[in-house]
């Protein structure tokens, strides 16, 4: 009885596990897509955070973010208008090199992770 409690114990975890690494491959799979499409630049991407969820951004805030993502030189033809926010949203950072500077940009997810409603 123990035993076979341990071992469903074991497979939610290694689930768990799987669906977390699935959603990092697939916020840096968005991420990379979307400065290939809108990066005026070649980007040379060097490393990413681990994605996260906030639930501290105010609607304002993410507007607020969401206009200077359209005014950001580096990107062209980004249009944020329709996407809006919900109560959780999950984020990434992307750290890049340009000359020799080492930067970074933030990109903000809806909570299904099926696009980029921001990034600052």
């Amino acid at each position: 009885m123990i035993r076979s409690r341990a071992y469903i114990i074991i497979g939610i975890l290694a689930l768990l596990l799987f669906t977390a690494c699935g959603q990092q491959y697939q916020a840096k799979s968005l991420v990379k897509d979307f400065v290939e499409e809108h990066a005026i630049e070649e980007l040379h991407i060097t490393d990413f955070s681990d994605l996260d969820s906030t639930k501290v951004i105010s609607d304002s805030l993410f507007l607020a973010i969401q206009q200077n993502a359209a005014k950001d030189p580096l990107f062209k033809d980004v249009d944020f208008s329709d996407m809006k926010a919900s109560p959780t949203l999950l984020y990434i950072r992307m750290r890049y090199q340009k000359d020799t500077l080492e930067l970074s940009k933030t990109f903000y997810f809806d909570k299904d992770l099926s696009a980029i409603i921001a990034f600052k």
